[in-house]
């Protein structure tokens, strides 16, 4: 009945408006129009359809929002309350020029408000409103009444639109300030490019004090900019804060002065003791993490200060430029060698080089800096450490730990009841957030722990946690803890059915019929880079097809093709190790992929062979097609929701510290000889054959426990599982 009565109101509306119009120049109500102003009118009749196009059609009827009143009342506005503006300014006294003008302003206000809504949505619901203040503004100006009460009711963004507008109007100053100062409380960041139209208003000082205290990087460019109007209106302020950026602006390397400013303005620091300690880099470095451990202590009691994102840039920055990218380039040089920079720091700044750099990090980098900082902690007490630093990213850094497999060390480094809060800290709160890293994170560390103790622990905490949503109806919180709690159990009991009881697609097996193409054929696409490692790794890959009867093998120039001679029709593309120094790898994988592309050839299976560091590259040129993905490197663990973005129901096998071909090879065999015979791969007794397959050799036998299969990867089944529900919350 409601949604008939709409369609009813909304026929008739679009009846009236056509009414209208077709009446022009008379019309029931004998509203004549000189010749003079129906060209006005048709313009605005023009406008209207381009109005009514906003959704895609015209048909008297727009539907820019979910909600079926507000379409009505924006089309009631725009399409109905427009022609009667029409006619109200046909009947109000006033000369031509005088309605010209109103019927311009209408046919303004309509295009701003289309060409707002092409690039915004949050102008859509305010069409009722706009078109009620712009006839108030008309009567109030005819009854010789100030405009100010009518902008003063109105939210920013409508008297925005409005004002122009009025332009001829002598509040028009007035008019545009209050419109200014109500934007400029919501969006701090529209203070300083509007103040020179308020150059000689009260509120300016005011106003650049607000945006010292929440955008001091926008006042130290513009004070930069002596000349401009910004630039000299910030130098004429008198708030301390702002005169110390002034101070900023002027010196050399300015930008390495401002993660302080904070602390110049507190008089913590002064500019003379910061210019000295830029001169070291490691000396900037620790000042740095000294100002970072405090600034965080701050924010816990909920203090910000200012300029704390900067601080923290600059500490990822300097973290990677000075230290871990010169450690990474090195890792071919000896140890002594390679992490001499890291010699005299301290375990705290060793920390926030770990916790500011995963995304480049490499494995051993890793491990060589975590084995420095516990042996440089007192009594290697690790909650001594975390209290050093305030408990900051400890989220990060327990997450790294588990996907380096120190986790477990790290924890029996404490109390038990140090680790107990810890780790409660780590479980508790995961639906706060505004990303699912924190919960993929427990996720992911559940499956590296190995004390039973810890492990009991954190299923409990999770329940807790899910038995707490229920009580507070708080939907995301259900879902996400009712998943972590399957994950978990699953993780131990091989007999719950993943895919069943978490709606996601099959967890335990991948039938072969989904990996072949419409001609039966299984394609495998693998990438190998051209730096020594890579070389190494080709050509042991390369030692499961050479001289094998089962294979042919066939080299080109830039990549190989191994094909199978017995069982299924099965090929494997795998680009050449080629010098890296001149991107010929590079260039091998992208006309492979072309070559790929232009055959309709979709691999759905891809292989990655190289360091943690090349892993980016791979899957940045996976196919949508890849069912079945191989990490085969370093610190591949870190990568899931990548490659789930690529094909959101991948299979990933990963390592979380070492990959070696000792183990990479016999799951390569295990994988081929699977899809050759035509069988449906079965994770659970692969993995298990696999394992059996190096036990004899105690390196790949050590190493395998650091490899995760599909069914036991927990962080990529979170991911597909929450997408799942994602729509439900």
């Amino acid at each position: 009945m409601k949604h008939r009565l709409l369609a009813l109101l909304l026929l008739f509306g679009s009846q009236y408006r056509l009414q209208a119009q077709t009446s022009l120049p008379l019309d029931t109500t004998r509203v004549v129009i000189p010749m003079s102003r129906v060209l006005w009118h048709e313009n605005l009749d023009k406008e209207q359809k381009r109005t009514d196009k906003l959704d895609g059609k015209i048909d008297n009827s727009l539907h820019l929002t979910s909600n079926d009143d507000l379409n009505l009342q924006v089309t009631d506005a725009l399409l109905r309350r427009v022609d009667e503006l029409q006619l109200k300014i046909e009947r109000m006294p006033g000369d031509n020029n005088f309605k010209i003008g109103y019927l311009r302003g209408l046919r303004e206000l309509l295009q701003e408000y289309n060409q707002r809504v092409r690039n915004q949505k949050a102008v859509v619901p305010l069409a009722p409103l706009l078109l009620e203040a712009y006839e108030q503004g008309m009567e109030r100006i005819a009854a010789g009444e100030s405009l100010v009460p009518v902008f003063e009711r109105l939210p920013w963004l409508a008297g925005e639109v409005l004002a122009p507008l009025f332009i001829q109007n002598k509040d028009i100053q007035t008019l545009r300030g209050i419109v200014y100062l109500k934007k400029t409380r919501e969006v701090p960041a529209a203070i300083l490019p509007g103040l020179p139209a308020f150059a000689e208003s009260p509120f300016v000082d005011s106003l650049i004090s607000v945006a010292a205290a929440k955008l001091p990087l926008d006042v130290y460019t513009y004070a930069q900019a002596v000349k401009s109007e910004q630039g000299k209106l910030i130098r004429a302020s008198r708030d301390l804060r702002v005169q110390t950026i002034v101070k900023l602006s002027e010196i050399p390397n300015g930008t390495l002065f401002l993660p302080f400013l904070d602390e110049l303005v507190s008089k913590r620091l002064t500019i003379e003791e910061v210019r000295t300690i830029t001169t070291s880099d490691l000396n900037y470095y620790r000042l740095l993490v000294k100002t970072q451990i405090r600034y965080h202590e701050r924010m816990v009691r909920g203090d910000t200060p200012m300029l704390a994102t900067a601080l923290a840039d600059m500490l990822q920055r300097k973290a990677a430029d000075v230290f871990v990218n010169v450690m990474n380039d090195l890792h071919d040089s000896p140890e002594a060698v390679r992490f001499r920079i890291a010699e005299p720091l301290t375990p705290q700044e060793i920390y926030y080089l770990i916790v500011t750099t995963e995304e480049i990090i490499y494995t051993s980098t890793y491990t060589n800096l975590y084995k420095r900082m516990m042996e440089r902690t007192p009594g290697r007490r690790s909650d001594s450490l975390l209290m050093g630093v305030q408990l900051d990213r400890f989220k990060k850094f327990i997450k790294m730990a588990a996907n380096y497999n120190r986790l477990d060390d790290f924890l029996n480094a404490m109390p038990q009841l140090r680790s107990n809060q810890l780790m409660y800290a780590f479980v508790n709160g995961l639906q706060k957030t505004g990303s699912l890293e924190d919960a993929v994170d427990v996720a992911d560390s559940y499956g590296s722990i190995q004390n039973a103790g810890l492990r009991n622990f954190l299923k409990e905490e999770v329940e807790r946690n899910y038995d707490r949503s229920l009580v507070q109806n708080d939907r995301r919180g259900q879902v996400i803890y009712q998943i972590l709690h399957t994950l978990f159990r699953s993780s131990e009991d091989s007999t719950i059915n993943l895919s069943a009881v978490l709606g996601i697609p099959p967890v335990y097996r991948v039938d072969y019929n989904t990996l072949a193409d419409e001609n039966g054929q299984v394609v495998q696409q693998v990438f190998f880079y051209g730096d020594e490692d890579g070389v190494i790794s080709y050509r042991n890959f390369m030692g499961l097809f050479n001289n094998k009867p089962e294979w042919k093998v066939v080299t080109g120039k830039e990549w190989v093709t191994i094909t199978s001679t017995q069982g299924r029709p099965y090929t494997i593309y795998a680009n050449l190790p080629l010098d890296y120094t001149k991107d010929l790898d590079q260039k091998a994988q992208e006309n492979l992929i072309a070559f790929l592309t232009a055959n309709n050839i979709n691999p759905t299976i891809v292989v990655h062979r190289g360091h943690s560091y090349h892993l980016k590259y791979t899957i940045r040129q996976m196919m949508p097609s890849s069912r079945i993905v191989m990490l085969g490197s370093c610190g591949g663990y870190q990568n899931l929701a990548k490659i789930l973005n690529v094909n959101d129901d991948a299979h990933i096998i990963s390592t979380k510290q070492v990959g070696s071909y000792s183990v990479n090879e016999p799951i390569l065999r295990s994988l081929n000889e699977t899809i050759r015979s035509g069988r449906n791969i079965e994770w659970i007794p692969m993995w298990q054959q696999i394992t059996n397959a190096v036990k004899t050799d105690p390196k790949a036998n050590e190493l395998i426990k650091d490899y995760v299969p599909p069914h036991k990867n927990l962080g990529a089944l979170f991911i597909k599982a929450y997408r799942r529900t994602a729509g439900e919350i």
